[in-house]
């Protein structure tokens, strides 16, 4: 599953970040989250956006709240999201590539939100890199 553009202003400087952002599949990424998760669900389209001449990537579950054991009678929605997350050049290779921190993000019936990362994630080169939460050193 690669990404659409939404809402996009194309500049000079993010042209060639864009044309990039295109290209990421989400696939293994998703296929990856879900598993170390241990939910069932399906991603909406990821979409990109910029900032000035910065370009985003965001992505999102469908509401998985159904999957959330006893948090599901005090859960008015979950989704697994992207929350921090750009497309980069690196500075020693020139090559382009794409950060991403995915976390569950979830809504309180009796009002408020919160959320936690699961994982981060790098593309590039066709390949990712991806760290969950539990894994870390």
């Amino acid at each position: 599953m690669t990404a659409t553009m939404m809402n996009v202003t194309v500049t000079e400087q993010n042209e060639e970040y864009l044309a990039f952002a295109q290209t990421v599949d989400f696939t293994e990424l998703f296929d990856r989250i879900k598993a170390f998760a241990n939910v069932d669900c399906s991603f909406q389209q990821p979409e990109i956006d910029t900032d000035r001449s910065l370009v985003y990537i965001n992505f999102k579950s469908d509401n998985i709240v159904e999957q959330t054991g006893a948090f599901a009678s005090i859960l008015e929605s979950c989704h697994i999201t992207s929350f921090g997350n750009g497309v980069f050049k690196d500075k020693e290779t020139d090559a382009l590539g794409y950060w991403v921190t995915a976390n569950i993000r979830y809504r309180h019936k009796n009002g408020g939100s919160n959320g936690m990362e699961l994982a981060s994630a790098w593309y590039s080169g066709g390949k990712w890199k991806i760290v969950n939460v539990g894994e870390r050193g």
